[in-house]
């Protein structure tokens, strides 16, 4: 039995990992899944408030999907009370610029490419939890279900760890199909409020 508030998380989703939800202002806008939240209220509409990433603080909710023999709520919120949350440690990551070799600690090395011309700055930067579905990943959803979800390198600018062949400065991990890997291993990682992780710029 549910508390009318508890605290949750979105639970797996299947497809593409991300949840359609009305914000409070009106917008339609995607959630990933895992993502932390505060439920408020729940009925025919489950009412919640977000609690990390960058929309942490704004309130939404959605409808719920309906019952079913394998869902007997029909919510898409799995309570910490009754399975515990299933974030992990922070991930931790090395990409080398000049070997073009993405390391991720505890799971693996990559292939993984930047522009020449216009590298990421070298140092450690966080990585953020995604916010939004990136279009230009579809061209490689056919090998890579979670293609679209790419991780912000650090908290401004447009540079982001992603699968793909072109890179215009970003951290782009060419093994695409090795891609939902990584995305597993990255989505229920938490650095804080904003990060999945670290990841550290090497001139190497």
């Amino acid at each position: 039995m549910r508390y009318e508030s508890y605290l949750g998380y979105i639970e797996k989703l299947g497809g593409n990992g991300w949840l359609q939800v009305k914000l409070d202002d009106g917008f339609i806008w995607p959630l990933p899944e895992f993502l932390k939240v505060q439920v408020t209220k729940s009925g025919e509409r489950e009412f919640f408030e977000i609690l990390e990433g960058r929309l942490m603080g704004k309130k939404a909710s959605v409808k719920k999907k309906g019952w079913s023999f394998s869902d007997w709520d029909g919510s898409y919120f799995e309570s910490d009370i009754r399975r515990g949350f299933p974030h992990k440690a922070a991930a931790q990551m090395k990409f080398y610029l000049k070997s073009e070799k993405l390391e991720i600690t505890g799971l693996g090395e990559y292939h993984a490419e930047t522009k020449p011309t216009n590298p990421p700055p070298v140092g450690l930067h966080d990585i953020e939890i995604p916010y939004e579905p990136h279009s230009l990943g579809a061209t490689y959803t056919g090998q890579a279900k979670y293609a679209k979800t790419w991780f912000r390198v650090g908290h401004t600018g447009d540079r982001f760890l992603h699968c793909g062949d072109i890179s215009e400065g970003c951290i782009t991990v060419k093994d695409i199909d090795k891609w939902d890997e990584i995305y597993l291993y990255l989505i229920v990682a938490r650095k804080g409020f904003e990060s999945v992780g670290t990841v550290e710029i090497i001139d190497q």
